[in-house]
């Protein structure tokens, strides 16, 4: 059998950064005005141009997207509400989850008075693909579900922030994030079945501990622990106590 590999989608650069135009033409009063961010809708624009297809009434809720392959949602916040969601979506039509990840980012403040912006700033904060566990952990019991494909855009963006003065607080820097302007569509990861996902295993690594996973792909503490239980979830992995730990084992490619 020959060894699984990474499936990508063929990136339109022009059909994105043509999306992005559309979205911020939509802002009527400059960046982050709109309810909707600006990375959010130019998603929309990206995988669906066709506006009548964007937000469609369905068996309770609205779809980003509902056209002829099914369902698309794009989810660039917390996963923590859209459960319920995505069970009555999956029941009925093939759902396509995007949760794009900001590969890299430039900040850029404003002042809110006068409008003026700092030159560009590169952020030493580099995202994976790894990052998406962190919310895909509330949604684990769907991963399994033969009708969800999973796919996990790269991006590199420009990350606006307000200036304000600093409350007393230790951890207050006195600035808000602000809106997210997506500059690159750099790649894009697709999950299909549990093969996809073992493929973020390190090669050889089998038999491991949380804090082994952790250790292998220089991962945060806590993070290895939602990826781990995720991959369990989809099939991917299964696992055994031993002592006071557990030892999660690869299920097969």
């Amino acid at each position: 059998m020959s060894p699984a590999v990474w499936y990508y989608l063929t990136v339109d650069s022009e059909a994105f950064l043509k999306a992005v135009e559309r979205a911020k033409a939509r802002e009527s009063g400059g960046i982050g005005t709109l309810a909707e961010k600006t990375l959010h809708s130019a998603l929309k624009y990206y995988y669906e141009p066709d506006e009548t297809k964007h937000e469609a009434p369905l068996s309770g809720f609205f779809a980003d997207i509902l056209n002829a392959d099914g369902v698309t949602e794009i989810q660039t916040g917390s996963f923590f509400h859209i459960d319920r969601k995505l069970g009555v979506f999956l029941e009925e039509y093939p759902v396509t989850l995007v949760c794009p990840v900001i590969r890299r980012r430039r900040i850029i403040y404003l002042d809110p008075e006068t409008g003026e912006m700092t030159a560009p700033r590169l952020s030493p904060k580099k995202g994976r693909t790894e990052d998406v566990f962190r919310e895909l952990v509330h949604i684990r019991k769907r991963l399994a579900d033969k009708n969800l494909l999973f796919v996990v855009p790269l991006i590199d963006a420009d990350e606006y922030r307000v200036k304000r003065e600093p409350k007393r607080r230790f951890h207050d820097k006195g600035y808000d994030k602000y809106e997210l302007v997506p500059t690159e569509l750099y790649e894009e990861r697709v999950f299909a079945e549990k093969a996809d996902w073992l493929l973020l295993l390190p090669e050889g690594l089998d038999g491991f501990t949380v804090k082994e996973l952790e250790s292998a792909l220089g991962l945060p503490k806590g993070q290895g622990g939602a990826m781990a239980r995720s991959l369990l979830s989809s099939g991917a992995l299964t696992r055994e106590k031993r002592g006071s730990s557990f030892v999660y084992y690869r299920t097969g490619e």
